[in-house]
């Protein structure tokens, strides 16, 4: 019955700390409307985006997976013009972001989410973090860890392929 109990207090604690963490962006802000820096000058949004399906990748110039998978969406935003794929360096610098996209080279849309606001919106817990949103905005899938190009395609298929 102890065991019970502590799991109960668990559940509920867990419950209030959730509930009272913010985004870092206003609670009454779309994930999608938060603006970041474009590593290549000037400010966008996800939303800017949504004219198509978006894969939106949070990477770090710390997390080795996360440039491993760069190419692979490299790849996929030049044999794609149908999906947008957009890169976010979650917690990160624009000068090392800046540096892993000329080492990777990554030519689709990149930016810097200095204060982790996007991130946090998107509830992000690891790096890096894929997600698949429809051009509504809904995000259909979301995937912590790294991808391959065939990955990511079957996701795509499947998630934002009619």
């Amino acid at each position: 019955m102890v065991g019970r109990n502590r799991l109960a207090a668990l559940a509920i604690l867990i419950a209030v700390v959730a509930g009272s963490c913010g985004s870092g962006a206003g609670d009454d802000v779309q994930a999608t409307e938060v603006e970041f820096e474009l590593l290549n000058g000037g400010t966008a949004a996800v939303g800017d985006f949504l004219t198509r399906p978006v894969v939106l990748n949070f990477f770090a110039s710390w997390c080795t997976p996360c440039i491993t998978e760069m190419p692979a969406l490299e790849s996929i935003s030049q044999q794609r013009p149908d999906i947008a794929v957009v890169g976010l360096a979650y917690n990160d610098t624009p000068t090392r972001a800046r540096e892993i996209v000329a080492d990777t080279g990554v030519s689709y849309a990149t930016g810097v989410d200095p204060d982790s606001a996007i991130g946090n919106a998107y509830g992000i817990l690891g790096m890096p973090t894929t997600l698949f949103i429809a051009s509504d905005g809904e995000i259909v899938y979301q995937h912590t860890g790294g991808l391959t190009a065939d990955q990511i395609t079957e996701h795509i298929n499947a998630h934002l392929t009619p």
